[in-house]
């Protein structure tokens, strides 16, 4: 655990406090923002949700401004430290930050937000069981994770990223869902998305391009990126899955 928190308080140096709430078309964002508005049709006032890996809690306080009661977790002491400086300056008291690994608090969330995290957990099948045993019965998790199937992934492109950041693995749609079945879940949504240019801007030193990828521009772009997505593969996995009732 020691190492594991030094290695992600060093991945978070590079990240700053921020001070405002994103929107809902935020390009990167974009995907998780869909899928967790599918999972929740009726908004999310009032729902008590967990997010997993909250990271400096950019989802974690646009849940919490849209009313829900947010936990955000994440092993990083840098991360927690910069997602608390955040609330207080945004000023949203529905929402708090926990350092440390998910623990087992038994029908306790509506909603688990588990965005890029699931490849860096050792035990994924223990992960994944406790997850399913902190939702409430009927309650979803909403999920994103490295897809394997695509042509960048195959030429090795991603080898020295994935070290980079701490990926143990990526994932087929067959094995994933394979991941979350054998937990007990029920998939409502598993879909491929983030096309190669999209990646590579997240991937490599052209990641200062995305700032100025805003309002009008972002679903042009996203229409582009998927129709390349279509010939040379997706990067990545959404995933919408539900305890039963």
């Amino acid at each position: 655990m020691v190492e594991t928190t030094a290695f992600y308080d060093r991945y978070h140096q590079k990240n700053d406090r921020f001070s405002k709430v994103i929107g809902q078309g935020n390009f990167t964002y974009w995907y998780n923002l869909a899928s967790l508005h599918q999972a929740c049709k009726k908004g999310f006032a009032g729902l008590k949700v967990l997010d997993v890996g909250c990271g400096v809690g950019t989802i974690s306080l646009y849940l919490a401004a849209q009313g829900a009661d947010v936990t955000g977790i994440d092993v990083s002491r840098r991360a927690i430290q910069l997602a608390t400086d955040a609330r207080d300056k945004i000023g949203l008291r529905s929402v708090k930050f926990k350092q440390g690994e998910v623990r087992r608090q038994p029908l306790t969330y509506d909603i688990i937000t588990c965005f890029e995290v699931i490849e860096h957990v050792p035990d994924e099948e223990t992960f994944v069981k406790t997850l399913f045993a902190n939702l409430k019965p009927g309650g979803r998790l909403v999920l994103s994770t490295p897809s394997k199937q695509n042509l960048l992934f195959k030429m090795g492109f991603y080898t020295s990223f994935d070290k980079e950041v701490g990926h143990l693995r990526r994932y087929t749609k067959e094995r994933l869902r394979s991941v979350l079945e054998s937990a007990g879940f029920k998939i409502i949504s598993l879909r491929e998305v983030e096309g190669p240019i999209r990646n590579v801007l997240f991937t490599t030193k052209l990641g200062f391009l995305i700032k100025g990828i805003r309002g009008p521009l972002v679903p042009l772009f996203q229409m582009i990126d998927e129709g390349m997505g279509r010939l040379l593969g997706f990067s990545d996995l959404q995933v919408i899955a539900q305890k039963p009732a």
